[in-house]
C-alpha cells in the first residue's frame, strides 16, 4: 500500500477518527470555558469518574500517559477548585488516593453530558455503536 493512497479503507478511518475527534474537541471547548478547565485537568477528572474505585496518584499517572510529577501538577490544581480530595492510602501510607468530590462528579457529568449528547456517535442505534465499540477494541488490544 502506497502511503499517499486516498482510496483506502485504512486512509478513510483514520480520515474519519480525526474528524470524529475535531467535533469531539469542538464540543468540550465550550463546557472548558465554563468549568475554568483546561484540556489536561478536565481529561483527569474523566479517569477520576465512572464505576471504578479512586486511584492512586501512580496510577491516574498511568491512565493519564504521563509522569507522576504531572499528576501532582494536576491534582494540586484540582484540589485547589474542589474538584479532588487527595488522602492517603489506609493500607500503605506513601500511597496518596485521588476522588472527585461532589463538585468533581458534577463537573465530570457535564462532561460527559457534552461528549456523548453531542457526539456524532450519539446519532448511531444502541446496536451500531456496540458494534462499533467492540471493533474499536479489537483495534486498540491487537
Amino acid at each position: 500500500m502506497e502511503v499517499e493512497d486516498a482510496e483506502t479503507p485504512i486512509y478513510d478511518l483514520i480520515d474519519l477518527t480525526m474528524g470524529l475527534a475535531g467535533r469531539t474537541q469542538a464540543l468540550v471547548t465550550e463546557v472548558l470555558a465554563e468549568l475554568d478547565l483546561t484540556h489536561a485537568l478536565a481529561n483527569a477528572i474523566w479517569q477520576l469518574g465512572g464505576a471504578r474505585t479512586p486511584p492512586s496518584m501512580r496510577e491516574l499517572a498511568h491512565d493519564l500517559r504521563c509522569d507522576p510529577s504531572t499528576v501532582t501538577f494536576l491534582a494540586d490544581r484540582l484540589e485547589q477548585r474542589g474538584l479532588v480530595t487527595r488522602t492517603v492510602d489506609p493500607t500503605n501510607r506513601r500511597i496518596k488516593i485521588l476522588a472527585l468530590t461532589d463538585s468533581g462528579h458534577l463537573a465530570r457529568r457535564r462532561l460527559v453530558e457534552a461528549m456523548t449528547l453531542g457526539s456524532p456517535l450519539a446519532r448511531l442505534s444502541p446496536d451500531d455503536q456496540r458494534m462499533l465499540r467492540t471493533l474499536l477494541s479489537k483495534a486498540m488490544t491487537a
